[in-house]
């Protein structure tokens, strides 16, 4: 990568981000910043070659020689930018606060044969011959280094993920005297000025760059950067403890800087057409795969792509075919996309239609073709290590079409902030005693509830029988804080119509009632994507609505594959507004308490 790339994602009368800078001294430096963006993470940058090599690494680096964290590697920066602590004003690439988290020294180690074997052997000498060995390292996909600096120290080793696309590695530390198992990410100061990300950024001399070279840029407002700080997960509350436990929680895992304001009111309104939805000129697509041809081969985001059985009926009574899918999920893809992109995803597979057998396909591993990125992720509760499939462009979406993955599901958050979920899901979801009449009733009060909260809210139906309704988070929170929220809500709903609702996870216990689902807000939950297609009759489609079409009358049958394409051309994407700036939940928890 070279700085061109860096240029032009940035506007230098704008941000006060450095343009350049020669590299001094005789030793390679390396620098850790904090930075409090869209989604918080540490940038890990390397000198080589007289430029800063940069990889994004979501949880931070670890002393911790069992923690493989990921490193995303981004485009190169300045030499310069290993001083840069300050804010990014908003509007600008990586809006936020940067601090100078760590710094020092660093060489370049590489493997030699020793008396015992294998051993790594510290490279000194000059620069060049630094640098020689880094761009071999770095070409082979593994890079080994000892860094020297205030809290790093010690060996490293950098290792190119396979599979997962060019830019995805790791960072791991090898066992030496300063490996440990304790967090070295709790150091939360800056090594230059001592002070925290939230301190920086309520300093307005942070809006311009803090160096010890000359200040530049433009001067911006005082901004906490709290949107990108993500929530630390605390112990999680049960079934019926009080908004007031909740909220304690909340506020534990709540960003220490400003939080996100909402500019609604609590009272319940009605309230217009989503002006914020307003549709861009998007012309109808031409269909990517042509009539007659069972096997195609076309080039989708610069892959060469070959679709075969594209006569096979999917819908067998409406006679759709795996063609007329695979051009419906091309000409939605600008707006089904923002819903996919960079989420691990759980494939649910019918590739024989909606009348064959289908299946969940989570670990993709060695199973898909090397330009597809891939997610490598456990938890607790499953320590099996699986790798699934990251949607990232319009090539892997009709990739997973391709499969048979008649709906599309992907994970609440992305690869970057895998713990923090951009939504919150509310799942109203009917059994044989409910009406749908009541299914628009329960979402009706949900919002009601939210109102109450001060949270604006947003209906799509699920493309089968129930209604969801999304709100933003902004990747604050942890999936625990979200889960615990959705729980008071959907509690609070159910006081309100207890006659036809129930909580109860168990179907059999259930009584017909239908199933207010909190639980969809728990890591790898998965739901039906926002203009996601569904294996069902008529091939109906999960669609947006105006809150003003929540009402008696709407019907899943009127969204299907042959009539979403021209409705998002007039109303534009509805659910925008969910990938927007994330609620401040213990606001909003306050609020649900008083309205109890």
């Amino acid at each position: 990568m070279a700085l061109k790339e860096y240029k032009e994602k940035r506007s230098f009368t704008k941000t006060p981000e450095p343009k350049g800078g020669k590299p001094a001294g005789n030793s390679l430096i390396f620098v850790v910043q904090k930075h409090a963006a869209s989604h918080l993470h540490y940038d890990f940058r390397l000198e080589m070659e007289g430029v800063l090599k940069s990889w994004a690494i979501p949880k931070g680096p670890s002393l911790n020689p069992a923690d493989k964290r990921l490193a995303m590697q981004v485009e190169d920066h300045p030499f310069d930018y290993k001083d840069f602590e300050g804010i990014i004003p908003e509007g600008n690439y990586g809006a936020g606060t940067v601090m100078v988290w760590d710094t020092g020294t660093y060489e370049p180690m590489e493997e030699v044969k020793g008396p015992k074997g294998k051993e790594l052997k510290t490279i000194t000498g000059t620069k060049a011959t630094q640098n020689k060995v880094l761009l071999k390292e770095l070409n082979a996909g593994s890079l080994k280094i000892r860094l020297n600096g205030k809290k790093l120290k010690g060996e490293f080793a950098l290792v190119q993920t396979k599979g997962r696309g060019d830019n995805s590695w790791l960072l791991i530390k090898h066992r030496d005297q300063y490996a440990t198992d304790k967090p070295v990410t709790d150091q939360d100061k800056s090594v230059v000025s001592k002070k925290t990300l939230e301190q920086i950024a309520k300093n307005p001399r942070s809006a311009q760059w803090q160096s010890n070279r000359a200040a530049a840029g433009t001067r911006a407002a005082d901004k906490a950067g709290s949107a990108g700080t993500t929530a630390k997960s605390a112990s999680s509350t049960k079934a019926g403890k009080s908004a007031t436990a909740t909220r304690a929680t909340a506020k534990s895992a709540a960003p220490k800087a400003a939080p996100a304001k909402t500019s609604r009111s609590a009272a319940p309104r009605k309230v217009a057409r989503n002006a914020a939805a307003a549709p861009v000129a998007q012309k109808k697509r031409a269909a990517l795969l042509s009539a007659g041809e069972d096997e195609q081969t076309v080039k989708v985001s610069g892959h060469e792509m070959s679709f075969s059985h594209l006569g096979k009926v999917f819908w067998p009574k409406e006679k759709y075919t795996k063609r007329d899918l695979l051009n419906y999920y091309y000409d939605i893809a600008p707006y089904i996309l923002p819903y996919l992109k960079n989420r691990p995803q759980s494939l649910n597979r019918h590739p024989n239609g909606i009348t064959g057998p289908g299946f969940y396909q989570k670990n993709v591993s060695g199973k898909v073709p090397e330009w597809i990125t891939t997610f490598p992720y456990h938890t607790a509760e499953d320590p099996e290590e699986k790798e699934f499939l990251v949607c990232t462009d319009e090539a892997s979406l009709l990739y997973m079409v391709s499969l048979g993955c008649i709906e599309l599901n992907p994970w609440s958050s992305r690869t970057n902030a895998p713990d923090n979920p951009d939504w919150c899901i509310i799942d109203l979801d009917p059994d044989k005693k409910t009406t749908f009449d009541q299914v628009i009733e329960a979402a009706l009060i949900t919002r009601k509830v939210l109102d109450a909260a001060g949270v604006e809210s947003y209906c799509k139906t699920s493309g089968s029988t129930g209604l969801h309704v999304y709100f933003p988070l902004g990747a604050k929170y942890s999936y625990d804080h979200s889960k615990e929220f959705a729980r008071l809500v959907v509690e609070m709903v159910h006081n309100e119509i207890p006659a036809y609702t129930t909580m109860e996870r168990t179907l059999s216990r259930r009584k017909g009632k239908m199933y207010l689902d909190f639980l969809q807000n728990r890591p790898q939950a998965t739901i039906a994507a926002p203009y996601s297609v569904r294996p069902k009759p008529g091939a109906t489609v999960s669609a947006p609505l105006h809150w003003e079409e929540v009402k008696k009358g709407l019907s899943m049958q009127e969204f299907t594959i042959k009539t979403m394409q021209e409705r998002v051309r007039a109303e534009g994407d509805l659910f925008k507004a969910v990938l927007g700036k994330g609620i401040d939940m213990e606001k909003a928890l306050k609020k649900l308490e008083a309205a109890r």
